[in-house]
């Protein structure tokens, strides 16, 4: 009968399952045996955000994930700033061709400006206070209505 096992890193995380039969843990790895009921416990609670570890009777537990460091937020913010930035390139490009074309532009020159003061004001983000705790500026309605 096969037997379920976690592999657990130096800190006690758990960081992968084996079974002693179908998928057995290579050599060197630290184990610890587990039951079915632990490993279904264990793998629904990682579906739903939780994190695998070992408490210090080296038993299995569900635990909280850590809260995002302040860098984690910031790469995340610089993310979403980088897609805003995305989202609008194509709109500073058309207005660009079209004013060398020389037939006009869809956007007024009112819009235009309101579109790169937007995007100069996603530039400067990250070196505004509070910093990466505050929302990135909204975009200009007509943005939102097209990109």
């Amino acid at each position: 009968m096969a037997q379920k096992q976690a592999a657990f890193d130096t800190k006690g995380n758990l960081i992968a399952f084996y079974d002693t039969v179908d998928s057995p843990a290579p050599l060197g790895v630290n184990i610890v045996d587990i039951t079915d009921d632990e490993w279904r416990t264990l793998i629904d609670g990682q579906s739903h955000g939780k994190r695998a570890a070992l408490d210090g009777n080296m038993r299995p537990v569900l635990i909280d994930p850590p809260a995002p460091t302040r860098d984690d937020v910031a790469a995340a913010m610089r993310s979403k700033r980088d897609s805003a930035m995305s989202v609008t390139d194509w709109l500073v490009s058309r207005h660009q061709d079209e004013k060398l074309i020389g037939n006009g532009t869809t956007l007024s020159a009112a819009q235009f400006s309101m579109l790169i003061k937007y995007r100069q004001a996603l530039r400067d983000i990250s070196d505004a206070e509070g910093w990466p705790h505050i929302a990135l500026p909204s975009a200009p309605d007509f943005v939102t209505g097209i990109a």
